[in-house]
C-alpha cells in the first residue's frame, strides 16, 4: 500500500543543468529547465503535491559543485521522513569508471574536480536521518549510479548498501540516456511526470513500470531501478494536478464559435445578379440589331441570358460550397476541443486533445509566401493555432498550405486558423495561458527560442 511523505519532515533537492560554458563537448539541453520547473510544481501542488514549496528546493543552475553540494547537505540533515534528490543533465564517466553529474562549471576532460561525484553525493544520502532517500538521475550512464546506492561495487570492502533507498535512474551503466531535440521534456523524465499524473496515486515501483513500459514502447534503452525496505511504496503524488472534469467541479472553458452564413441573402444576391445580367444582354443586343438592321440579334437575348444564368450559378454553387462550416473551439482545464458540423448535413464532428497530449501549443503567424507579399500586415485571422502532440499521440496531416512541410515533419501540427473560430490570436493565447500553463508558444521568436531544430527559413 502507497503512503505518501510527511510535508513537514520531508524535503527534496531539484537539480537541472542545461548549459555547459567550460565544455564544448557538451551539448545544451534546454528540456532540462522544462523537468525541473514541471516536477516541482507537481511535487509543490496545493491539492495534490506531497511537500510544502520551502522544502523543495531548486538548485542554481549555475551554481557550482560546491554550491550544490552545500544545498544537499542541509536537505539531508534536516529530512526526517523523505529524502529526495532528483538530477537531469549529464552523466560523466571518469577512467575508473565512476559516475559524476555535470555542472554549469563542469570540465568534461576533468569531471573528478569540476563536476558532482555520486560517491559523495551517496555519503550525504547515507548520513541523512530520513526514513527514506530517493535518488532520481535522468543522465548517461546513470545506471551506474545503482551500483554505488547499493554498495555492489564496494561489497569486497565490507561496505553494506543504503537502508531505505530508492534509485532510479534513465537508464543503463553504459548507455546514453535520450533528450530529443524540440520536446518539452527529457524522454525519462517526461514519462516520469505522465505516470505522476496517473488517476490515482502511484508508488515509486508503480511509477517505474510506468516509465519502463513508455520508453520501451518508443523504442528507448529501459530504465533501472532498485530499492531496499519500503522506500518503494512512497507516492510522490496525491492524483493528477488536473482534476478530472467529469468528477471536479466545473470551471468554465472559453469558447469560441463560427456560424455558417445564411443561405437566404446569397440567394437573393444571385438573383439580383442574374437579373442584371439578363438587363445587360438585352442593352447590347437591341442597339446592335437596330444598328445591323438584323432581328436575329433579339433571338441572342434569351440565349445570352441562359448563359449567363448557368454561369452566375456555378459561381454561386462555389461560393456555397465554400462558405465556412459551422466550427466550434473550447480551450478549458482538460484541453482543446475542436467541433465542426458537416455541409448540409446534420453530422457532426469533434476531437479532443488533453493537455497531458501536448508538447507545446500556440499562435503562429501563416508561413512566409504563403499569403499577399504586398500586404502590410498578415490578416489576423489567417494566424494558425498550432499544436505539437507528445511522441506516439495520433494527429491528424495539415501539410500544405500557410503550414510549412518541415514543421510538420518536426511533428506540429495545425488545429486551424483562429479566424475560422471567429477569433483573434490574442484572444487564443489569452485563453491557453489561462489553462495550457508553460505550454505555450507565443510566436516565431519563442518557437525558435525553445525548439533549436527550427530555423528562421521554415517559417
Amino acid at each position: 500500500m502507497s503512503r505518501f511523505p510527511d510535508p513537514a519532515r520531508s524535503r527534496a533537492v531539484l537539480i537541472g543543468v542545461s548549459h555547459f560554458p567550460e565544455s564544448s563537448q557538451l551539448a545544451d539541453l534546454p528540456a532540462v529547465r522544462e523537468n525541473v520547473a514541471t516536477l516541482w510544481r507537481r511535487l509543490t501542488h496545493g491539492a495534490t503535491g506531497v511537500l510544502r514549496p520551502e522544502h523543495c528546493e531548486v538548485v542554481d543552475p549555475a551554481g557550482t559543485t560546491a554550491d550544490i553540494g552545500r544545498v544537499i547537505s542541509t536537505a539531508a540533515e534536516q529530512a526526517t521522513d523523505m529524502l529526495l534528490v532528483y538530477y537531469a543533465g549529464h552523466g560523466l564517466v571518469d577512467e575508473r569508471g565512476r559516475l559524476y553529474l555535470a555542472t554549469h562549471s563542469t570540465r568534461s576532460q576533468a569531471p573528478k574536480y569540476s563536476a558532482l561525484s555520486v560517491d559523495l553525493l551517496r555519503e550525504d544520502l547515507g548520513g541523512s536521518g530520513a526514513a527514506a532517500r530517493v535518488l532520481i538521475l535522468d543522465c548517461c550512464f546513470s545506471g551506474r549510479a545503482i551500483e554505488v546506492m547499493t554498495g555492489e561495487q564496494d561489497l569486497v570492502d565490507g561496505q553494506l548498501s543504503i537502508a531505505g533507498t530508492y534509485t532510479m535512474s534513465s537508464t543503463t551503466a553504459n548507455a546514453p540516456s535520450f533528450a530529443p531535440a524540440g520536446e518539452r521534456y527529457t524522454a525519462f523524465t517526461g514519462a516520469f511526470l505522465t505516470a505522476l499524473d496517473s488517476e490515482r496515486p502511484l508508488s515509486l515501483d508503480e511509477v517505474y513500470r510506468s516509465v519502463a513500459a513508455e520508453l520501451q514502447s518508443r523504442g528507448l534503452p529501459r530504465p533501472r531501478q532498485r530499492a531496499t525496505d519500503t522506500a518503494a511504496d512512497l507516492a510522490l503524488t496525491r492524483g493528477p494536478a488536473e482534476p478530472d472534469p467529469a468528477s471536479a467541479a466545473p470551471v468554465a472553458g472559453i469558447r469560441f464559435q463560427r456560424e455558417r452564413a445564411a443561405a437566404k441573402p446569397l440567394t437573393a444576391g444571385l438573383g439580383k445578379a442574374v437579373g442584371v445580367m439578363s438587363l445587360f444582354s438585352t442593352a447590347v443586343a437591341v442597339p446592335l440589331a437596330v444598328a445591323n438592321h438584323d432581328l436575329n440579334w433579339l433571338m441572342a437575348i434569351p440565349v445570352w441570358a441562359g448563359f449567363q444564368t448557368l454561369f452566375v450559378a456555378l459561381i454561386g454553387a462555389r461560393v456555397l460550397h465554400s462558405t465556412p462550416r459551422d466550427a466550434e473551439l473550447l480551450i478549458d482545464p482538460s484541453g482543446i476541443t475542436v467541433t465542426v458540423r458537416l455541409r448540409k448535413s446534420a453530422t457532426v464532428r469533434s476531437a479532443h486533445t488533453p493537455w497531458r497530449d501536448i508538447s507545446h501549443v500556440g499562435v503562429l503567424p501563416p508561413r512566409r509566401g504563403s499569403v499577399n507579399p504586398k500586404a502590410t500586415k498578415v490578416y489576423e485571422g489567417a494566424h494558425l493555432l498550432v499544436v505539437r502532440p507528445r511522441p506516439g499521440v495520433p494527429y491528424g496531416t495539415t501539410k500544405g498550405g500557410f503550414f510549412s512541410d518541415q514543421l510538420h515533419g518536426l511533428g506540429y501540427r495545425v488545429i486551424g486558423t483562429v479566424g475560422s473560430f471567429s477569433a483573434t490570436g490574442d484572444q487564443v493565447l489569452a485563453a491557453l495561458d489561462r489553462f495550457a500553463g508553460d505550454r505555450v508558444l507565443r510566436g516565431t521568436t519563442d518557437l525558435l527560442a525553445r525548439d533549436p531544430r527550427v530555423t528562421p527559413s521554415m517559417l
